[in-house]
């Protein structure tokens, strides 16, 4: 991967990976006490933007409605705090890493295609048939 992700940006790409937008989160993280979904919304985004920092508990939150590699986040934290480590091997596109690998609908995992893209990402979409 050229540079490093944030930890906001990989939990963004990772979301993505998902398919969820940031309303969808905000609908499914509930807060003490209850704020309104589009503060939650306001909240992720700031999150996102590494503008504002997750807390464990945000991150709890976040691990429940999506999945991303709670051990990269770490790394990508102490390296944004300025610990020098290795960036972790990351998919470019996605994200996914051998941790948290991307799964296909017969829950097979994706593999390195490249040493930063994964085979899902390097293998375009299927082309619908129009009948």
């Amino acid at each position: 991967m050229t540079g490093t992700l944030t930890p906001g940006a990989y939990l963004k790409r990772c979301r993505q990976r998902a398919g969820l937008s940031i309303a969808d989160i905000a609908a499914r993280v509930s807060t003490e006490p209850q704020t309104p979904e589009h503060l939650r919304g306001e909240w992720l985004e700031l999150i996102e933007a590494d503008a504002m920092p997750a807390t464990f508990t945000t991150i709890v939150a976040l691990r429940l409605a999506y999945r991303f590699d709670l051990t990269v986040l770490a790394q990508l934290e102490a390296i944004a705090q300025g610990a020098d480590l290795p960036a972790p091997i990351l998919c470019r596109i996605c994200a996914c890493s051998d941790g948290d690998a991307c799964m296909d609908a017969l829950g097979c995992a994706c593999f390195w295609a490249e040493p930063d893209l994964c085979s899902a990402c390097a293998t375009p979409p299927a082309a619908s048939v129009v009948q």
